[in-house]
């Protein structure tokens, strides 16, 4: 098959996957056919906007899960002070999802931020400076809030007292 066809099937195959798939794993697959380092395990859901469509230097970890969130790796609000037009390229650095994270519903990781290793962004944060690995971010701007560790320590003791708040039983409190 010739290098043009290839490209043309690519794309085609890219198109049907997003206009059917709901798989989060073959969402992260389409990510990564147009370039964003997405590692292994990793979740997106269809409602994830990657910056430019995956243009802008966006990485992202390995067993990570992301919902409904924006992952913006370019800021344009200055191209006019700048001298730029609006269209051409403006600043651009990279954001980095470590290994372990979950990334919440309507979140807002912006360029330049890096997300460490087993952080929870909250639905709704909006994240302009790097998250400590291990950390709970929330708010707008984002600000720890506590460290997963203390995240999962709360959720034990509601599995133990309101077990009905939870439609399967979190092997968690079987250890």
């Amino acid at each position: 098959m010739s290098h043009k066809i290839r490209r043309i099937f690519t794309r085609i195959t890219i198109k049907i996957i997003e206009l059917t798939s709901n798989d989060p794993l073959e969402i992260a697959e389409l990510w990564r056919r147009r370039g964003v380092n997405v590692g292994e395990n990793t979740y997106i859901y269809k409602n994830v906007m990657l910056g430019r469509r995956g243009r802008d230097p966006i990485s992202i970890g390995s067993n990570c899960v992301l919902t409904g969130c924006s992952i913006i790796g370019h800021d344009a609000s200055t191209n006019k002070a700048l001298g730029l037009k609006f269209g051409e390229l403006s600043p651009i650095q990279p954001v980095v999802i470590e290994d372990d994270c979950f990334i919440g519903h309507g979140s807002i990781i912006l360029m330049g931020v890096t997300v460490g290793k087993g952080s929870i962004v909250g639905a709704g944060a909006v994240v302009s400076k790097n998250v400590p690995p291990g950390s709970v971010v929330a708010g707008n701007p984002a600000r720890v809030i506590c460290s997963t560790a203390q995240l999962v320590e709360k959720r034990k003791r509601i599995a133990l007292e309101h077990p009905e708040f939870f439609p399967s039983r979190p092997r968690i409190l079987d250890e």
